[in-house]
């Protein structure tokens, strides 16, 4: 890792090895003349015309400038260029200031840590806070005083903002790597602690995810040139399984985004450990792009995604991720689920365990936040247990769920309105200006999710049937089996698909590319809930349809609500 790196989108920092710890350091520092430069480029190319005049400094200048400015009012800069005798240039220079701190916050600031394989986890962990606080206080003081002294009065408002990075993460050698062709990938840049200051906007290339994911018969990483020093290593628990992420500097904002959705492995879970899943997001070979392998000699799921810029994503990460966790249960005779599970607390005593399939759109997240706001009379509260991808196994003859995330990735439009909001303390935004906005929220824990949860309820989201139902019951396992194999739903958006679809077991993530594998394990598992007399049915959530994108998932909601307190 670099000890800084800038582009138009991001700046990233190495803290160990650069000084910041004061107003002086800052502006003395080579990232402040490179941030400037990028500053001043940027307004000539907007071709403000107010700003011509202070284009003729040069970056070096405008330093001194602001040197002056740290310690003296704006008069002693009048006495040193003559230019800012006119009063006009004073407030002119205010205006360049305030905009070249805009323009420092819409960057995506990125600070990193090293730790040695002894250190402390709290005692970084306390360090990464007390040092990202005084960094973000330090960046603020420098600002307001350079404004104050040009405008030569204090601020009577105050805006305390997150000046300073929006992310610390500490990093740490992890060498687990034994064997060809694993000793290509980095070593010294694992993940062991990330620290957020939510509110975060995360901005992408891309609003929505195209294509799917294929297998490929060997394994792409003996080809691929990798430059270790462009990538961080993100060590995540998905399910069961310990995954490492190997994700580009380009790509930072995900690594971010992807701490809030799955759990991360603390140092002494991946210590010296060969991970089960392995995804590496970023490569320049486009060959391999959205491909998978699975290493038999090494026992590895192995994913690739390009750089190209129509993967810029954050789906492309999520579903890679979880297409390899489905994979590699699918060859060990689990059912992976595409869907939500909740366990719902009724103020009676009543506890019930519903699982709700669906692809993406089909009303799944909505369901669950329109029970949440009509139950309040009857339900205690709802615990989820996933909210997009889970498996079913069975275990002395009985049948369970787990799941895999801790987080939720759902529509901010398909949300209660405010709800996201009232939310916004612990929350990731992604393009929230565009189609297709989404949250990442907390939804659970990881002990929680990966309990064995028995299952008293099956549904299928169906988004484009306009049913007055809301639910109905299957006499037939074969009908059951036939409706959840097609897996019909009405596209909303959140892919490239448009209008009705089918996606085998609605899960175009590990069940659609081994549908043979997947067909038997369908029948092996339906077939233990239909001899068990679990309930196996249908929620008619209509959130494909137009009108209905709200009281579609409420009215099912109250039906699957009259139903459970039957």
């Amino acid at each position: 890792m670099r000890t800084y790196y800038i582009d138009d989108e991001s700046f990233v920092i190495q803290f160990n090895r650069i000084l910041c710890e004061t107003e002086t350091n800052v502006l003395n520092s080579k990232p402040f003349i490179m941030i400037l430069r990028r500053y001043m480029h940027y307004i000539k190319t907007s071709k403000n015309s107010d700003y011509e005049w202070i284009l003729e400094f040069s970056p070096y200048e405008l330093q001194t400038i602001y040197k002056i400015l740290l310690l003296w009012p704006f008069e002693e800069v009048s006495k040193q260029f003559d230019i800012f005798k006119d009063e006009r240039h004073r407030y002119t220079l205010y205006l360049f200031t305030e905009d070249f701190y805009d323009y420092w916050r819409k960057l995506e600031r990125y600070g990193f840590f090293t730790r040695s394989r002894q250190d402390d986890d709290q005692s970084i962990n306390l360090r990464m806070i007390n040092h990202s606080d005084t960094f973000s206080n330090l960046i603020l003081r420098l600002y307001r005083t350079i404004t104050q002294n040009i405008l030569g009065r204090n601020y009577n408002l105050l805006r305390q903002l997150p000046a300073g990075v929006l992310a610390n993460i500490s990093l740490v050698t992890n060498t687990w790597t034994f064997d060809t062709p694993y000793t290509k990938l980095p070593e010294q840049a694992f993940v062991s602690t990330i620290l957020t200051r939510p509110p975060l906007m995360i901005y992408s290339r891309q609003n929505t995810r195209t294509g799917l994911f294929h297998e490929y018969d060997t394994n792409p990483l003996t080809d691929i040139d990798l430059n270790k020093n462009d990538y961080i290593v993100i060590p995540i628990k998905v399910g069961r399984f310990l995954c490492y992420v190997y994700m580009h500097r380009k790509f930072l904002k995900y690594a971010i985004t992807l701490g809030s959705l799955f759990e991360l492995a603390s140092f002494d879970e991946f210590k010296d450990k060969k991970p089960d899943l392995i995804f590496i997001y970023g490569i320049k070979e486009h060959e391999y792009d959205h491909l998978y392998h699975y290493d038999k000699v090494h026992d590895i799921h192995i994913g690739f995604v390009s750089i190209h810029d129509k993967n810029d994503y954050f789906g492309y990460v999520k579903k890679m991720i979880l297409t390899l966790h489905n994979v590699r249960m699918i060859h060990k005779g689990y059912l992976p689920i595409h869907g939500a599970m909740f366990k719902i607390h009724f103020k009676n005593g009543l506890t019930k365990n519903v699982v709700l399939v669906g692809d993406s759109g089909a009303g799944k997240s909505e369901t669950i936040e329109a029970l949440n706001q009509l139950g309040k009379e009857n339900i205690s509260h709802i615990k989820i247990m996933y909210d997009d991808m889970g498996t079913f196994f069975l275990e002395h003859d009985s049948i369970y769920s787990q799941g895999t995330e801790i987080g939720a990735f759902v529509r901010l439009d398909d949300l209660d309105q405010g709800y996201a909001y009232r939310q916004i303390d612990r929350a990731v935004f992604l393009n929230p200006h565009r189609t297709n906005a989404r949250v990442v929220l907390p939804a659970s824990y990881y002990e929680f999710v990966m309990r064995k949860h028995r299952i008293d309820l099956l549904l299928y989201a169906n988004n484009y049937d306009n049913r007055e139902e809301g639910l109905k019951i299957f006499d037939s396992l074969d009908e059951a089996i036939s409706v959840f194999e097609k897996g019909e739903r009405l596209a909303k958006g959140t892919t490239s698909e448009v209008g009705m679809t089918e996606t085998f077991f609605a899960n175009p993530f590990g069940p659609l590319q081994h549908q043979n594998e997947t067909k038997k394990l369908i029948d092996k598992y339906f077939n233990h809930l239909y001899q068990n007399n679990i309930p196996i049915g249908m929620l008619y959530t209509r959130l494909g349809i137009k009108g209905f994108e709200q009281k579609g998932p409420k009215h099912a909601a109250s039906k699957l609500l009259e139903y459970l307190l039957k």
